[in-house]
C-alpha cells in the first residue's frame, strides 16, 4: 500500500489530551513542582485498527481489511492523530510581589493530524482507479491538516487555586494543510488519460529548509479554577484554553490554489489504472498536472484547545496535593480538521490512601462513544504517577477504532 493516502499529502506523520497540569490545594506544602505529561494516539469514527495500525507498521493490507473498512464509511468520515508532551516547572514565592502567585515555565512538543474524507477518496486510495474506468470519482469535499511545533512559555500561577496564565514563543517545524471543495476525477476507459475538475487549495512548509524551524509565532495558555458551592455541596470548575496563537511560516512556504479542469495524459507506467501498484512521485505528478507551487510567507492559526470541567460529589481521601472529587463531567474542543466537540463523564474511586482509579465514558472528537479508564498513585510525599486510557476497547481490540495512551509524572519538593 505504498501509494495509499496519497490524497492526504501525508497521512501518517488522538487521541489523548492531558488533564489539567496543575495539582494544588490551599497551603500546598511544596516549594517546587515539576510536571511531565504526555500522550499519543489516533482515533476515527469509521476506520478500524486493523487498517490504521497496519499502515503504521508498514507492509501490505489484505483486500478483506480494506473492504471491511470501506463498508464502514458513511457521509461524515473523520480520522485524527496526536502525539504530545509537556514539561512544566513551578517554583518559588511571590512573583512581582503578588501574594500567592509563583513563576512557571513550560516546554511542549505537539504533532497533530486531522482528516475529513469521503468514500470515493478512500476507495481510490486503497483500490486504485481501475474501478472508476469510464466513470468519475468524486473525491471531494475533504480536508486535512498536519502540524508539528514546540511552545516555550513563561507565566505565573496561583499556588492555592492552580489558576495560571503563560505566554511564549512557538517554533513551527512542519505544516501541511489542504481543503478540497470539489475534486471530480474522470478516468478514460483505456487508462490513456485522466481529467480532474478541481477546486481546492494546499499549503506546506518549506521541506528544503532547516527541519528544526520553518516558522515562528506566539501562543497563550490559560487556566482558571474556581471553587463553587451549589445545591448545598462543593464543586470545582476548571476552564482551560491552550494554544491560543499563530505561526508565521517562512517565505519559502509553498501554496497552490486551483479552480479549473485539468487534462492529463502521458504518464508511461505499468498499472496506470491501479494506483495501489503505482509509487507516485507526488511533486512530479503535481507539476505534470500544472498545479505548480507559489512560495510566500503564510500566517496560520494554531489548533487551539478549550475545555471546561466540573467536579462534584464528596472529596476523596487520597494522599495527594490535589483535592479530587467523586464525579466529573467535561466538554472540550480541539480546533483541528475533523474534530467534533467531545464530552465525557467520570467516576473517581479511592483505593486506599495512595491509589485513585477513574472510569467513565466519552463521545466526540475524532471518534464515537469510548470507555475511559485511569489510575493514579502517590509514591511517598514527593512523587505522583498517573496513566490514562481514553479508549480502553480500542487499545485492546484489533478491529475496533482508535488507540491512545496518556501518562503523567509529578515531582514535589
Amino acid at each position: 500500500m505504498n501509494s495509499a493516502w496519497w490524497w492526504f499529502a501525508c497521512l501518517l506523520p488522538s487521541i489523548a489530551n492531558a488533564q489539567t497540569d496543575t495539582a494544588s490545594v490551599p497551603h500546598a506544602p511544596w516549594q517546587q513542582r515539576l510536571t511531565v505529561v504526555g500522550g499519543a494516539g489516533y482515533d476515527s469514527n469509521v476506520l478500524g485498527n486493523d487498517l490504521v495500525w497496519g499502515l503504521i507498521q508498514g507492509g501490505a493490507l489484505s483486500r478483506e481489511v480494506r473492504l471491511r473498512n470501506s463498508d464502514a464509511l458513511g457521509a461524515n468520515n473523520r480520522f485524527g492523530m496526536l502525539a504530545e508532551g509537556t514539561a512544566t516547572m513551578a517554583w518559588g514565592g511571590n512573583v512581582f510581589g503578588w501574594k500567592g502567585w509563583i513563576p512557571r515555565i513550560s516546554l511542549s512538543h505537539r504533532e497533530l493530524l486531522g482528516v475529513r474524507f469521503n468514500r470515493d477518496a478512500f476507495d481510490l486510495s486503497f483500490f486504485g482507479n481501475a474501478q472508476f474506468a469510464d466513470r468519475t470519482a468524486s473525491i471531494g469535499p475533504g480536508a486535512f491538516e498536519q502540524l508539528r511545533f514546540q511552545h516555550l512559555a513563561f507565566g505565573v500561577e496561583h499556588r492555592a487555586t492552580g489558576t495560571y496564565v503563560e505566554l511564549g514563543v512557538v517554533n513551527g517545524m512542519r505544516l501541511s494543510t489542504g481543503q478540497v471543495h470539489k475534486a471530480d476525477l474522470y478516468t478514460a476507459p483505456d487508462g490513456r488519460f485522466v481529467e480532474l475538475d478541481l477546486d481546492g487549495r494546499y499549503e506546506r512548509s518549506d521541506t528544503a529548509a532547516n527541519s528544526l524551524s520553518s516558522g515562528l509565532g506566539l501562543a497563550l495558555n490559560l487556566q482558571w479554577r474556581h471553587a463553587l458551592r451549589l445545591l448545598g455541596g462543593a464543586q470545582m470548575l476548571t476552564c482551560t484554553a491552550t494554544g491560543l496563537g499563530f505561526v508565521v511560516w517562512g517565505p519559502n512556504t509553498l501554496s497552490v490554489q486551483q479552480d479549473s479542469i485539468i487534462h492529463f495524459e502521458g504518464l508511461a507506467v505499468d498499472h496506470v489504472l491501479d494506483l495501489d501498484k503505482l509509487i507516485l512521485d507526488e511533486h512530479r505528478l503535481q507539476d505534470s498536472l500544472g498545479l505548480g507551487y507559489k512560495p510566500g510567507s503564510l500566517t496560520q492559526l494554531l489548533p487551539a484547545h478549550v475545555a471546561a470541567k466540573l467536579e462534584f460529589g464528596h472529596v476523596l481521601e487520597h494522599r495527594s496535593y490535589q483535592a479530587r472529587y467523586a464525579y466529573g463531567c467535561s466538554i472540550e474542543q480541539l480546533f483541528l480538521t475533523g474534530y467534533l466537540p467531545r464530552a465525557s463523564v467520570e467516576r473517581n474511586l479511592a483505593l486506599g490512601e495512595r491509589v485513585l482509579a477513574s472510569i467513565g465514558v466519552g463521545a466526540g472528537g475524532f471518534g464515537g462513544l469510548r470507555m475511559l479508564l485511569g489510575v493514579e498513585a502517590a509514591l511517598g510525599k514527593h512523587l505522583h504517577l498517573g496513566v490514562g486510557m481514553p479508549n480502553v476497547i480500542g487499545l485492546l481490540s484489533e478491529k475496533a477504532p482508535g488507540k491512545a495512551i496518556a501518562g503523567r509524572v509529578e515531582v514535589y519538593w
